[in-house]
């Protein structure tokens, strides 16, 4: 067994806390994981500091010179925090992140452009990556540090958002040229959006009356709600409860719905949606680790960069509970990657490689259990002679290198993630469960299926990780047991 080389964290020295005795515990607790998330940016300096929680917005800017908006700011030893009420409303782990982070940095004489590009990669990632995109001209770094330091707030606007693209390595957004300034209300947070996940859920699968937060819609096609906050809906919608912003929009075939939130928030809906709240907390740790490398990998899985809360992305049925939210904030670094960031249902006992499912990327596997009363351990199934036909209309024949296929009599071989995926959108998913399986094509055209399995078989098994978590595995060990070497960052 390989397990995965964890450098241990130093230990957290707790902050001189100040302010709102009610919030101390919970803050301190925050601060916790935003140290550990972040050991990986840089040692943290000697001595003694202090958060302060400050009673109201005034006097938070008046003892830091913080705009509008801005959530917390270093004066000397001192994190500021604006009022309890409003940084419970925010992404309080993404601010201690980055704060934590301008604390790591605060010795090492960086330009300003560069040390808040960290602070915005470690938002979201516990680990900086192995190099840097090549630095801009001089000219253009100088009027960065200018806008971030003081410039307007078009210009700081514009500064955040080429400061997120310049880390995506996606095209750079041109400088502000002359155009009447934007109201005077500092955005860095809301610059953040660049960072955030959308989930749509699409109209065919929201229908019937709908009523939000005790207000029944009026269904007129074409008319839009917008909800921010904690965002409730009926129990017997497909989606309980949504934190963040909210965009319903009557469509003539139901309720398009829409739900902007930060990565993290994200990571750790998908985690309790895929393995469910009730699954050992180990397990929800390991599968958050795989979805935050996956995401980094598949961010623009739809039209428009967004994501569905179905298996073609991840499951969502809601805002994540208190408990998988802390399992994900304190998911392990996992060194993968991103391309092969890949989970599965259950395995079945029986693993599948990249290059195997999609003839492309590792050739090896990890190790996976045959879950005993996992009902995808084995499974038959049979498909008609008119079933058959039609999966031979709908895939091309052919295969890739170390791709699995399957000949259909005399045609093919045709790819076997292929075969699965057109009997999935053809005639539902529980048709043919896996690619793990073999057929027996019988004289009149049908096609009896035997296999193992739910899903492509690639990655994490879901059902391996609850097994080994139930037993007493750590999510380092069974990730370590999941993903091979050869899948690790190239």
């Amino acid at each position: 067994m390989i397990l995965l080389a964890v450098a241990p964290a130093p230990p957290f020295s707790p902050p001189i806390l100040e302010g709102d005795a009610g919030a101390q515990g919970v803050l301190e607790e925050a601060l916790r994981v935003a140290f550990a998330m972040t050991t990986a940016y840089g040692p943290w300096p000697v001595g003694p500091w202090r958060v302060r929680i400050h009673v109201d917005a005034l006097a938070f800017e008046r003892a830091t010179g913080a705009p509008t908006g801005r959530s917390g700011q270093w004066v000397g030893d001192t994190l500021h925090l604006r009022p309890w009420e409003q940084l419970r409303r925010r992404d309080l782990g993404t601010i201690l992140r980055h704060e934590l982070t301008h604390r790591r940095f605060s010795e090492k004489g960086l330009r300003r452009w560069t040390e808040e590009a960290r602070c915005l990669w470690s938002e979201s990632r516990r680990r900086p990556p192995k190099a840097w995109p090549a630095d801009p001209v001089a000219a253009l770094q100088g009027r960065l540090d200018r806008a971030l330091a003081g410039g307007t707030t078009r210009e700081q606007a514009w500064a955040y958002r080429w400061l997120r693209a310049w880390l995506r390595e996606e095209p750079l957004p041109e400088p502000p040229r002359g155009q009447p300034p934007l109201p005077e209300v500092w955005t860095k947070e809301a610059m953040a959006l660049a960072g955030t996940v959308t989930v749509v859920w699409p109209a065919e699968r929201l229908q019937g009356p709908l009523t939000v937060n005790g207000q029944r819609l009026s269904h007129r096609a074409g008319r839009t709600w917008r909800f921010h906050g904690q965002v409730r809906f009926p129990d017997d919608f497909p989606v309980r409860e949504l934190r963040g912003t909210v965009r319903v929009r009557a469509e003539t075939r139901g309720w398009r719905l829409a739900w902007t939130t930060s990565r993290a928030a994200w990571i750790a809906a998908a985690a309790e949606g895929e393995s469910g709240a009730d699954a050992p907390f180990e397990a929800r740790r390991a599968l958050a680790s795989v979805l935050e490398r996956w995401l980094e990998g598949h961010p623009r899985q739809h039209p428009g960069g967004d994501l569905c809360p179905l298996t073609h992305c991840a499951v969502v049925r809601g805002s994540a509970s208190a408990d998988t939210a802390r399992a994900a904030a304190t998911a392990p670094g996992l060194d993968l990657d991103p391309r092969w960031a890949f989970f599965t249902g259950s395995a079945g006992g029986r693993s599948l490689s990249p290059r195997e499912v999609w003839g492309a990327g590792p050739s090896d596997t990890g190790a996976v259990s045959a879950v005993q009363g996992d009902r995808w351990r084995v499974w038959e199934r049979t498909l008609s002679a008119a079933q058959v036909a039609a999966l031979k209309r709908d895939v091309k024949p052919g295969l890739k290198p170390g791709q699995l296929g399957m000949k259909l009599g005399q045609s093919g071989p045709y790819a076997m993630e292929a075969l699965r995926l057109a009997a999935g959108r053809r005639f539902g998913w529980t048709l043919w469960p896996s690619n793990a399986c073999e057929g027996d094509l019988q004289p009149e055209g049908s096609l009896r299926l035997k296999g193992r399995g739910w899903g492509h078989n690639t990655g994490l098994c879901l059902a391996t990780a609850r097994f080994r978590a139930a037993k007493g595995a750590t999510a380092e060990q069974i990730l370590a047991e999941a993903f091979p070497l050869s899948w690790r960052t190239l």
